[in-house]
């Protein structure tokens, strides 16, 4: 899977990492493992009328993060995997 980030978030997502010791790929996967494991993550989406660009119609992304704080146990081998070395 690849995923490109505007400049903006790509800077602020590599201090996170860096805060957290892990590298962006791993930062990205614990965010999006405890998004989508907690009860109340939702992404809602509606037509944007004023963001229409050559022709395609905008969308508006409402995301919904979950109401409460998650806990990853993360074992030796995701630690490896997800670690700045």
């Amino acid at each position: 899977m690849e995923v490109d980030f505007d400049k903006e978030t790509e800077e602020k997502m590599t201090e996170l990492s860096e805060e957290a010791n892990l590298t962006p790929e791993g930062f990205i996967e614990v965010v999006m493992r405890m998004f989508c494991n907690n009860t109340g993550a939702r992404v809602y989406t509606g037509r944007w009328s004023k963001g229409e660009v050559d022709g395609v119609k905008g969308m508006r992304y409402v995301v919904q993060w979950p109401f409460r704080p998650g806990f990853l146990e993360a074992t030796g081998d995701l630690i490896a995997k997800w670690r700045r070395e």
